[in-house]
């Protein structure tokens, strides 16, 4: 064993074999992995294999679609079959929404690049002639879809790692991982010790347990799966042709061809359960746990129902085995949330599918600092600890129990919430609010005054009006939000100005008071993420983030900082709460509750001031995201209520009104405000996303000063257009096809509807020769080509005199 490397995978399965053989092709050759069985043990070895790409995420549809195109190519690369079945999927649709998600999801595979088609009973029927399609309303057919044998596939990822001249220790076990003083990584092994640079967790359903060893709590639950195998049936031996992959949400699993008889794989809606409860040894390998089939047979009775060949066969055999599941059903991709140079490869419930879509993105990330894709959805820090333990459990539960289940836009399941909530919760529930979840924060996204609820829907639904309302209250009156939710840090110390210009883009406020909305880049120059900076004092700057954003952004901050600055970092997200008071009457409201001066001259936009709000401390910012003159109030959690309480009162003379996430989305959108993880993402830098505002390239060297200099030399690959577009009755989600002239030229990254401008808006990535204004282009939303207009300003307010009033 050799006693150091760059890099050390702890886990053998697809995920960590994956990744070797991309770290190799990424020039990072001098990397281990480690497996305490053979490779496959765990949950690789006993996995159906199934290949999917159909699914509602562009960045997933991307590490999906890359091992449909890399399995049929291993053993002409490796020498390694995968045995690679290129049988094609059909997913059924069983009601309305379902087929508006199927003609979404169609426009997105025309961004990836696999070929779909939506079909109709009948034609199914031509495509699989078994399967019944009573309650079908439409098919999505993807021709390159496939399964894969599971064994084969890691083993030739692993011949390719070794044959570019990475190593594979098997049979070895790690026992301890350590941070050393100088920053490497020492893995302790039973057979000897390596110290490295980086350390993947790739270990699986021992994730949560090798995490553990540095302090890790890792959001994974590993549910316990079956799929049955039947008896060879005549009239599948009889075939030419594999048949396709069914996944029908009615079974709520997958039907296929397994040789010649069939293979049915189930989610039971009811009663899953995770396996493990008492701890998994070290010794558990190519085993399988005891089946518990009792709570299946209801769709086993559905599986002979839509296949009923199905119920003609014998049992072969039922695997029972244990799969990682989140607490979003994505997995775990890339950096730990609180460790330098730890990585995550784990958390897949597609692990085989996976495989080596994460293996090349992560491989990407950890050689050149960013992917080629946006990663966010996979980032483990998404989570913080809040997400271990009960939560992970319901919404892993859920997610597993719903595999084939959609979650309709406007649809928030209350597995394992409320679990962040902010003191106003209960108060804002009683007064309507719809809650939506981020990051585990409740956030309300409208209020309901009927008590109905919202129908959630693809299409506008009974959250249009009131939404309008909302945001015309914020236009016209005086609006106010709550936004706890709000990532919230402190920089401390005579060097933390330094620190901060040298970390950020943008220069950091010179002045007390001062505000600056300013992005993290990489090395090579992409967006990392946005932050909002007020100075409070000559030493103590206050940081504002995406709640999303909370452990990567900390992380940044902290470790960003070199040994010499003396600076402290300090995340005080639970101490505050935030309330956005908004509006055209916002001053004279606030005027009510405080001696300080609201005046336009004592008090600027862009300026933040510590004062008294009826009584309580308060860091008020005049800053929003919704475009008119107004405040961010920055509260003690524990008096937010008060805070909240007086601001009504106060606020009623000038019919103030409560406002969600919904209308805030409309406000900014009207305002071209772009979003973080929509419009700016680790797939482009400033110039393209047309931020170059909010760079001092006169600054001394900053992180991603030189390659955003060079992308201003070179000029764009693709630029942001903010576009109007013809009236329907759905709007721009992000992910939608732009077209010019019937040729696929872009694609949306977010919309919605303006209620004061009575436009569909939306933002998008076009060629550049494309960007300019005026420029007509078509959007397709659910199938239906939308006109689309590039426009050159902000259609609500374009020269800030609101803001500035």
């Amino acid at each position: 064993m050799k006693s150091h490397s760059r890099v050390v995978i702890i886990g053998g399965g697809a995920m960590g074999a994956g990744l070797l053989y991309h770290l190799a092709l990424e020039g990072w050759t001098d990397a281990v992995l480690v497996e305490k069985g053979e490779l496959t043990s765990g949950s690789t070895w006993h996995a159906a294999g199934q290949c999917p790409q159909f699914v509602g995420s562009l960045s997933i549809a991307h590490i999906n679609n890359y091992g449909t195109e890399l399995y049929p190519k291993l053993e002409a690369l490796t020498g390694v079959s995968a045995t690679w079945h290129g049988c094609g999927g059909i997913r059924l649709a069983l009601t309305d929404e379902e087929v508006n998600w199927f003609k979404y999801v169609h426009g997105l595979s025309k961004l990836v690049g696999y070929e779909m088609h939506l079909i109709g009973p009948e034609e199914i029927r031509q495509h699989h002639p078994f399967i019944e399609t009573f309650g079908v309303k439409m098919g999505a057919m993807t021709v390159t879809d496939g399964h894969v044998d599971p064994s084969g596939v890691t083993n030739a990822m692993a011949k390719g790692a070794r044959d570019l001249g990475a190593e594979i220790y098997r049979r070895t076990r790690v026992t301890e991982t350590r941070r050393l003083p100088s920053g490497e990584w020492e893995v302790v092994t039973d057979k000897g010790t390596i110290i490295c640079e980086h350390l993947v967790n790739a270990a699986g359903s021992y994730a949560d347990i090798v995490g553990g060893w540095v302090g890790l709590k890792v959001p994974i639950s590993n549910m316990l799966h079956h799929y049955i195998v039947t008896d060879p049936l005549p009239e599948i031996a009889s075939l030419s042709k594999e048949l396709p992959v069914v996944r029908d949400p009615y079974v709520n699993g997958y039907l296929r061809q397994e040789q010649q008889g069939l293979l049915i794989g189930l989610y039971e809606r009811e009663g899953a359960t995770d396996c493990f409860k008492d701890g998994i040894s070290w010794d558990f390998e190519s085993e399988l746990l005891p089946p518990e089939l009792d709570r299946l047979m209801p769709w086993l009775e559905r599986a002979a129902e839509r296949l009923p060949l199905f119920g003609q066969a014998g049992i072969r055999r039922i695997v029972p085995g244990a799969i990682t599941h989140t607490p979003d059903g994505n997995l775990l991709l890339g950096p730990a949330p609180g460790l330098r140079n730890y990585w995550m490869a784990c958390g897949a419930s597609f692990g085989i599918c996976q495989a080596a879509g994460a293996g090349k993105y992560l491989a990407q990330w950890m050689v050149h600092g960013a992917a080629d894709i946006n990663m966010a959805a996979v980032d483990p820090r998404r989570y913080g600890n809040w997400a271990s333990g009960g939560y992970c459990l319901a919404k892993a539960t859920d997610d597993y129990q719903n595999m084939y289940q959609l979650v309709v836009p406007g649809e928030y399941r209350l597995d394992g919430r409320p679990k962040r909530t902010s003191a106003l919760y209960d108060l804002l529930k009683a007064r309507g609010a719809q809650y939506m979840d981020v990051a585990g924060w409740e956030r309300p996204r409208w209020f309901d005054k009927t008590g109905e609820g919202e129908r959630p829907s693809y299409r506008h639904n009974n959250s249009f009006a009131p939404v309008r309302e909302e945001a015309m209250a914020v236009r016209q009156r005086v609006g106010v939000m709550d936004m706890s939710s709000f990532s919230k840090f402190e920089v401390v110390g005579p060097d933390a100005e330094g620190m901060l210009n040298r970390l950020l883009a943008n220069r950091m406020p010179r002045k007390v008071g001062g505000i600056v909305l300013t992005q993290w880049l990489t090395e090579s120059g992409r967006i990392e993420g946005e932050l909002t900076v007020c100075r409070l004092r000559e030493d103590r700057f206050y940081l504002l983030s995406a709640a999303a954003a909370q452990f990567r952004d900390f992380d940044m901050l902290s470790q960003g900082r070199l040994p010499h600055e003396n600076a402290e970092v300090r995340d005080v997200t639970e101490a505050l709460g935030v309330l956005v008071l908004a509006g055209p009457r916002s001053r004279d409201v606030l005027a009510k509750l405080t001696d300080a001066d609201l005046g336009n001259n004592a008090f600027r936009w862009l300026t933040g001031k510590e004062i008294a709000v009826a009584g309580v401390p308060a860091r008020a910012l005049r800053v929003n995201y919704v475009g008119e003159l107004g405040w961010e109030l920055h509260v003690p959690a524990e008096r937010l209520v008060e805070v909240y309480e007086a601001l009504l009162e106060a606020g009623r003379a000038y019919g103030i009104a409560d406002f969600g996430a919904y209308a805030m989305n409309s406000l900014r959108l009207e305002k071209a405000y772009r979003g973080w993880g929509s419009e700016m993402t680790n797939e482009v830098n400033l110039i393209e996303a047309d931020m170059e505002r909010f760079v001092a390239l006169d600054k001394p060297d900053f992180v991603g000063k030189a390659a955003t200099l060079n992308a201003k030399q070179q000029g764009p690959r693709i630029s942001l257009v903010y576009m109007s577009l013809s009236e329907g009755d759905a709007e721009a989600q992000g992910n939608e096809p732009i077209y010019a002239d019937a040729t696929l030229v872009g694609v949306t990254t977010s919309g919605g509807h303006g209620y004061a401008v009575g436009r569909s808006l939306a933002f998008g990535y076009v060629k550049p020769e494309l960007a300019k204004p005026g420029t007509a282009l078509e959007v397709e939303i659910l199938g239906e080509r939308r006109k689309a207009l590039v426009e050159a300003q902000p259609l609500y307010d374009p020269e800030n005199l609101r803001l500035r009033s």
